[in-house]
């Protein structure tokens, strides 16, 4: 089977990788229309497990999970990995818990080399993850909104479906980018903008960090400050 096409290149994609997921997000809300602020990105109840893991980016494959439940239909464990490989490298699996309240852990060491066999650096999901000394050394990023001890009936139920983990909506294929901080969905349309916008936010907000952290600021300091900012903003309206 022949590697999919990835829609950015590898340098397009290190650049991402080299900014943090806020300054993504800040960065997406500088192009107009886009979409709400309050979309695209997962909730504080989505924790990273390995904080200290640099961004990771990916594209993602898309599964739903159930645990609680012997007996239920489940997906082929073959059909799950081509669905990872379906995708451009390099790979990120987003998880959708069906269960009300999450139990049993798709995902440990397991599940981990799989994954991260096929080309996936990270995992963001809903559910549950346990095996953390073990992931953490293969390098394999984890972010879920709880950890616990057993797998219970865990298998996966649907695959490539469009799914909502913590807020964030994402449909196979779709650019993944996750830290310490959480996950972001980034539009592949303006995925190859977000470091020029990255760096416009940076001299947007350089003159009021200056200005907080000089000697003796004031109000009177902060308000020039935010005169200069709206000059970057003015400046740079085609940037």
């Amino acid at each position: 089977m022949a590697e999919p096409t990835a829609p950015l290149t590898e340098a397009e994609l290190d650049a991402i990788r080299q900014l943090d997921t806020p300054t993504i997000s800040n960065a997406l809300e500088l192009i107009k229309g886009l979409r709400p602020w309050t979309d695209g990105f997962t909730r504080p109840d989505i924790i990273c497990r390995f904080p200290e893991f640099e961004t990771v980016v990916g594209y993602a494959v898309t599964v739903e999970i159930a645990s609680a439940v012997p007996g239920r239909k489940s997906v082929p464990r073959d059909q799950y990995w081509e669905s990872i490989v379906a995708q451009p490298s390099p790979r990120m699996i987003v998880i959708h818990d069906r269960d009300e309240k999450p139990l049993g852990s798709f995902w440990g060491e397991v599940n981990g080399s799989i994954a991260k066999g096929l080309g996936a650096v990270g995992v963001v999901t809903d559910g549950t993850v346990r095996d953390l000394d073990e992931v953490r050394e293969m390098g394999f990023q984890f972010l879920s909104k709880e950890v616990c001890v057993s797998h219970a009936y865990v298998h996966a139920e649907a695959l490539g479906t469009t799914i909502e983990v913590s807020g964030m909506k994402v449909s196979p294929g779709d650019l993944i980018a996750a830290d310490k901080h959480g996950a972001i969905q980034i539009p592949l349309e303006v995925a190859r903008d977000i470091p020029r916008l990255a760096d416009l936010m940076g001299l947007y907000e350089a003159p009021m960090i200056k200005a907080a952290q000089a000697a003796g600021a004031t109000p009177d300091t902060l308000r020039a400050a935010m005169a200069e900012q709206s000059k970057v903003m003015e400046n740079n309206a085609a940037y």
